[in-house]
């Protein structure tokens, strides 16, 4: 896609008026969100992984074009991104498994979360079980999502789920990031469990009524 490698472009360059230029002419002409995360953002992110993979750029190069993407999908949101009316639909918790340093996905998923009404609570990246846990547990959220995008990290995933189902409360739990859109990691979560391969089918779940809260645990303590 011609825009796909024009964003690649800025974004390696750190030309962010240029990149954002290119963001903002598909939001004025009509994409959504889950196209402007997905396709457009996200399609140029994973290039530039495929080319710090092999060698064609640096660690630098790779840290520049994350860094312009951040403040590009910020503006995005201060611009586009209309949060409804009226009380959240529900509360959403997401972070970043243990060991995990990239948190750009999980910040457009907050977007993506915000957008469809939740109070939301983006704990980033490398967040340890002991306190993701300690934090659902005073919090109450409705949703917990957990992002995990290196392989071996994926037994880590599994003692999320387990310790995070166990909760009195029950919240859902969803699961995305890089491993869900390229393996099937169905192993290492549970039946209640949802995996989201893209923001796309993320953000059809959410226009869905199968997303809105059953319960509310909020103001509830766990003990």
């Amino acid at each position: 896609m011609l825009s796909v490698s024009k964003l690649v472009e800025a974004l390696l360059e750190g030309d962010e008026e240029r990149a954002w230029a290119i963001v903002d002419a598909h939001a004025r002409g009509g994409a959504n969100s889950a196209y402007i995360f997905d396709a457009l953002v996200g399609g140029a992110m994973v290039r530039i992984g495929e080319l710090w993979e092999m060698n064609a750029i640096s660690v630098a190069d790779e840290h520049l074009a994350s860094s312009v993407c951040e403040r590009l999908m910020q503006r995005y949101e201060s611009a586009y991104v209309e949060k409804p009316e009226g009380p959240p639909r529900g509360r959403a918790m997401l972070f970043c498994v243990e060991g995990e340093q990239h948190d750009l996905g999980l910040k457009m998923v907050a977007t993506a979360f915000r957008e469809a009404g939740y109070e939301t609570r983006a704990y980033g990246r490398n967040l340890p079980l002991e306190y993701a846990r300690l934090a659902a547990m005073r919090w109450h959220p409705d949703i917990v999502g957990i992002s995990v995008s290196i392989i071996y990290h994926l037994p880590k995933l599994k003692a999320y789920v387990e310790a995070l189902d166990a909760l009195a409360y029950r919240p859902q739990i969803v699961v995305g990031g890089r491993l869900a859109r390229l393996y099937d990691i169905r192993p290492y979560v549970n039946a209640r469990t949802l995996v989201f391969p893209d923001i796309l089918t993320l953000q059809s779940w959410l226009e869905s009524p199968r997303a809105v809260p059953t319960s509310s645990h909020w103001g509830a303590s766990e003990t």
